[in-house]
C-alpha cells in the first residue's frame, strides 16, 4: 500500500519535466483498495498555501502500474480550503461503484460551502467513469420546501409537514431575519444513497433553527433531491 502511494507521488512530481516540483502537482485525497484497479487518488495543482485547482482523478495503479488505468481531467474543478471529500460506492443501484467529489467552494468564520460532483460508472462493454449533474443543495430546497417568517414565528412546510418555530426560544440576541440556507452544507453518500446537509439560519452565521437533509435519486440523467426533511436545533 505504502509503494503506491509512494510511486505515484514521484510520479506525479517527476511526469512532465523529469525534475521534481514539490509545490505543482499533489494528491488531495486518495481511496486504497485490495483491488489495485478500484484505487482512487484525486490530484490537482497547488494554487495557494491551501487551495487547489485543475483536478485529475485517477482510478487504478499500483506499484507495476503507475499513473492509474483511468484519468479523467477536470480544469475547472477549483478547491478553496482544506481536503476535498472522495467517495467510492455504488449511488444508482446499478452495482457499478462511483466516484463522488466533495468540494469547498466557499469558507469563512461560519461558512463551509460544498461543491458535489459525481462521476457514474458505466461498462459497455469497456469500463469508464462519466461526469452526470447533481442538482443542488440550493436549488432542492428551493423547490421542496417553502420557509417564512412572521415576527418570531417561522414556518417551514415540506409537503404536507409544515414545522413551527419559536425563534424566541433559542435566547439569540441577533434580531430575526427570513430563513435561509447555504452557508454551512456537506454532501455524503450513506448505504448507497447520496444525502446532502444545510444548516438553516436566521440570522447568518450565528442563529440556526435547525437543518435540512436532503436525500437523492438517480432519474436515468441526473441525482435530483427526492426528498427534504427538517430537523430542528436543539435549544440549550
Amino acid at each position: 500500500m505504502k509503494k503506491i502511494i509512494l510511486c505515484l507521488l514521484l510520479y506525479i512530481l517527476c511526469s512532465q519535466t523529469g525534475k521534481a516540483y514539490a509545490t505543482d502537482r499533489v494528491v488531495t485525497s486518495f481511496i486504497i483498495s485490495d483491488k489495485w484497479y478500484e484505487n482512487i487518488f484525486l490530484i490537482a495543482d497547488k494554487a495557494d498555501s491551501m487551495a487547489t485547482k485543475n483536478f485529475t482523478i485517477q482510478v487504478g495503479g499500483s506499484g507495476d502500474s503507475v499513473g492509474g488505468e483511468l484519468l479523467y481531467h477536470f480544469p475547472n474543478w477549483y478547491n478553496v480550503k482544506f481536503a476535498p471529500k472522495l467517495f467510492y460506492e455504488d449511488i444508482n443501484n446499478d452495482e457499478f461503484k462511483d466516484v463522488v467529489v466533495a468540494l469547498i467552494s466557499g469558507s469563512g468564520s461560519g461558512v463551509s460551502k460544498k461543491e458535489i460532483h459525481v462521476l457514474n460508472q458505466v461498462q459497455d462493454p469497456y469500463r469508464r467513469y462519466q461526469e452526470v449533474p447533481v442538482e443542488s443543495i440550493n436549488d432542492a430546497v428551493k423547490r421542496l420546501v417553502k420557509m417564512k417568517q412572521k415576527g418570531n414565528q417561522i414556518t417551514i412546510s415540506i409537503g404536507k409537514k409544515k414545522y413551527v418555530i419559536d425563534y424566541s426560544k433559542f435566547g439569540y440576541y441577533t434580531p430575526v431575519n427570513s430563513p435561509g440556507v447555504g452557508s454551512i452544507e456537506d454532501y455524503q453518500p450513506v448505504n448507497g444513497v447520496l444525502y446532502g446537509n444545510t444548516t438553516v439560519f436566521v440570522t447568518i452565521p450565528e442563529a440556526s433553527i435547525g437543518s435540512f437533509k436532503v436525500k437523492y435519486g438517480w432519474d436515468g440523467r441526473m441525482y435530483k433531491a427526492e426528498s427534504v426533511t427538517f430537523n430542528e436545533a436543539k435549544t440549550s
